[in-house]
């Protein structure tokens, strides 16, 4: 059976094969131009309009430039073709109102071909670990439900003082680096209270109150969330 390879793995293909990439040029022409008309609002032909050739161009610096981890491609692209013919106006000093058309990209005068490209890619990988970041919360409220934890109850629960924010993320450590408490904790899906409690000299009640936040804390830890976790560092 013939499978078609998706965009993301010809553009890959395409970094290392020239037949590839002007294949890709070529074909994706109409979506290059569709790009820069809805910033020019005027029709553009190749051969006659310098947009669409610097448009092209901005197509194969986004194929050299891409990284599949970090989602689709065309979304990429779309960025790099629009901020290159900012570039361009700028430069010509022409269309100064197109410029502003689709948002402020304001940055340094002189050679900005680099910045544009990295702005870009910035902004093309900021947007996609926001909506990474959006389907960890999804999962982790998912999980949370599991252990008969709602959203709201963990954050009514977090600590408002950093001093016993801190207490509750080292007891969350301490159990995940000790096994048999964690087991115990994965299994019963409670906070072996009286353990916890003689092993760091923690008062009970004090355990008791926290006890969401810590068992969400661990949760953190212990699981798939990577752009979390970086909350509780």
């Amino acid at each position: 059976m013939f499978f078609r390879k998706s965009l993301e793995e010809r553009v890959e293909n395409a970094k290392k094969k020239q037949l590839e990439l002007n294949e890709l040029i070529k074909e994706y022409k109409p979506f290059i131009a569709s790009v820069l008309q809805k910033r020019t609002g005027k029709y553009l032909s190749y051969g006659y309009d310098d947009e669409l050739t610097i448009g092209m161009m901005a197509f194969k610096e986004a194929i050299e430039a891409y990284d599949k981890s970090k989602g689709k491609f065309l979304s990429f692209a779309k960025q790099v073709i629009t901020l290159r013919s900012i570039d361009y106006y700028r430069k010509n000093k022409k269309l100064k109102d197109v410029i502003y058309l689709q948002g402020n990209y304001e940055v340094e005068s002189g050679d900005i071909g680099d910045v544009i490209l990295n702005r870009s890619i910035e902004e093309y990988e900021y947007k996609n670990i926001n909506e990474m970041r959006k389907l960890e919360i999804l999962e982790y409220k998912k999980e949370l439900k599991e252990w008969g934890i709602e959203f709201v109850e963990l954050v009514k629960a977090s600590p408002k003082h950093k001093r016993l924010k801190k207490t509750y993320k080292d007891i969350a450590q301490f159990i995940v680096k000790d096994e048999d408490i964690l087991n115990k904790i994965i299994t019963t899906r409670r906070l072996p209270l009286k353990e916890i409690e003689n092993s760091m000299l923690i008062n009970r009640k004090k355990l008791e109150r926290g006890r969401i936040y810590i068992i969400a804390l661990v949760i953190v830890t212990i699981g798939d969330y990577e752009l979390l976790q970086e909350y509780i560092e």
